[in-house]
């Protein structure tokens, strides 16, 4: 039987992780026999599956800080193991069961420093080096994993690409287009956010809708009040339905980010018609292709020359016909249906 461990719906509210695995137990066809871990923390997501599904786990006294990185107790009808974030059985050198461990990013090995990050570490690299076979969701967080972790060129390395959701459409019923600029997600550092901003003071007639990320702060609010006075919302919260019709209606989505293990907010937008603009960094390149806008230098200027670029009506309707074509390579199904030969084989 395969057990999957929950441990990230106890670790975050939403998330790219908690997506790639919510996306797979919906899957699930009756004759895989699988069991659920959560624990008396998760997130809403245990709602959604049957209980015969799921073993919820009573509330330990350890905080879920320290537990996350403790091996975890299975019992003995476990045939194999994944868990959501690169936890391993209890006496998993004494158990007969495969392991697989899904490798979604080094974005702390690249931009995240002190003791978390070398805890963090050490914990990916010990389960990557028990599993039997190690998932990645892109060439490049393949090559990464064999730059940080050179001893894993031994093990069965399998690149399974992230999907999109079918939430992301063209509207049957064309929405009237906007002047407004997407952007989605976190915000600090390497993600360029204050880039967009500062792009913002050169764009006047544009308006800029952030999506999730938490709550502005004093900075962040300071030079977006400099820069785009009056046009700028922040939304913490959207579904996948909103989120569609926000990218049907906008100029464009940028995703100015230096590092990502993949990407999925570019393929959203791309599967709903909305041209992207992106970092020719990390993974953007391998899963854009030639359908979005790529900057090499990411800078205020070359923002809003991207931007401008696309007020050119054949460029755009270029690109979005790139984008819906490119969109098509990546699907849950397609993810799942691969996941399943490595649960199977």
């Amino acid at each position: 039987m395969l057990f999957i461990d929950g441990i990230i719906y106890s670790l975050q509210k939403a998330g790219g992780i908690s997506v790639y695995f919510s996306e797979l137990l919906e899957r699930f066809p009756r004759n895989i026999s699988y069991k659920l871990l959560l624990y008396s923390n998760s997130n809403k997501v245990l709602s959604e599956y049957k209980q015969q599904d799921v073993v919820k786990i009573k509330r330990s006294r350890i905080p879920i800080k320290v537990g996350r990185y403790l091996d975890v107790f299975l019992p003995k009808e476990c045939s194999v193991f994944h868990s959501s974030y690169y936890r391993l059985p209890v006496f998993f050198q004494r158990r007969r069961m495969k392991i697989i461990t899904t490798v979604h990013d080094f974005t702390y090995e690249y931009h995240m420093k002190g003791l978390s990050a070398k805890v963090h570490f050490w914990q990916k690299r010990r389960a990557i080096w028990a599993s039997d076979v190690v998932v990645c969701i892109s060439e490049n967080t393949k090559r990464d994993l064999l730059h940080f972790i050179p001893e894993a060129r031994d093990k069965d390395i399998r690149v399974i690409y992230n999907g999109v959701s079918e939430s992301f459409v063209v509207t049957e019923k064309k929405l009237e287009k906007t002047k407004n600029i997407i952007f989605i997600g976190s915000r600090g550092g390497y993600k360029n956010f204050s880039v967009l901003v500062s792009a913002m003071s050169v764009l006047r007639e544009y308006n800029l809708i952030i999506v999730g990320g938490g709550s502005l702060n004093y900075d962040e609010l300071g030079c977006l009040e400099d820069s785009c006075h009056g046009r700028y919302k922040h939304l913490s919260f959207v579904n996948n339905e909103k989120l569609n019709q926000l990218y049907n209606q906008a100029h464009c989505l940028v995703y100015p980010s230096l590092y990502e293990g993949f990407g999925i907010p570019a393929i959203e937008a791309m599967k709903a018609g909305c041209p992207v603009i992106a970092a020719n960094a990390s993974s953007l390149p391998e899963v854009c292709g030639d359908a979005a806008i790529l900057l090499d230098n990411i800078s205020d200027k070359n923002v809003a020359n991207a931007v401008l670029s696309l007020e050119n009506k054949d460029f755009n309707s270029l690109l979005v016909k790139k984008g819906l074509i490119n969109s098509q390579r990546f699907s849950w199904d397609k993810t799942f249906q691969e996941l399943s030969k490595v649960y199977l084989g």
